[in-house]
Order: structure tokens, then C-alpha cells, then sequence
């Protein structure tokens, strides 16, 4: 992620967290920011696509 997209993401975020404190009830806070952690832990323990191995669909024949 690029520097300027990654400032723009913040802020962002913590406008939508500034306005989703002000209107929102604090439990429906709660349950977006774990949902939000859960997406995080998920992407992070997900292996991306560049690093799975290629799946050989050849089949061998015995010897």
C-alpha cells in the first residue's frame, strides 16, 4: 500500500470511527470493531495466492 493511500485509509477510519461514536449505540460499536479485528486476523493468517504452491494434476504411473 502506497504512503498516500494508506494516510487517506486513516483517516478515513477514524472519521467513520468519530461518526459511529456519536450516532451509533456503544454495543453496535463493539461488534463492528470485532468484526473488523476478525477480517484482520483472517487476512493475515490467510496465505496470499503469490505464496500457495502449484497443485500437480499429472498422475503418475507405477513403476
Amino acid at each position: 500500500m502506497k504512503l498516500p493511500q494508506m494516510i487517506v485509509t486513516i483517516v478515513a477510519g477514524i472519521a467513520f470511527g468519530y461518526l459511529a461514536s456519536q450516532y451509533l449505540n456503544k454495543n453496535i460499536m463493539y461488534a463492528i470493531g470485532g468484526g473488523m479485528l476478525g477480517i484482520g486476523v483472517l487476512t493475515y493468517i490467510a496465505p496470499s495466492k503469490s505464496q500457495e504452491k502449484p497443485i500437480s494434476t499429472s498422475i503418475r504411473e507405477p513403476v
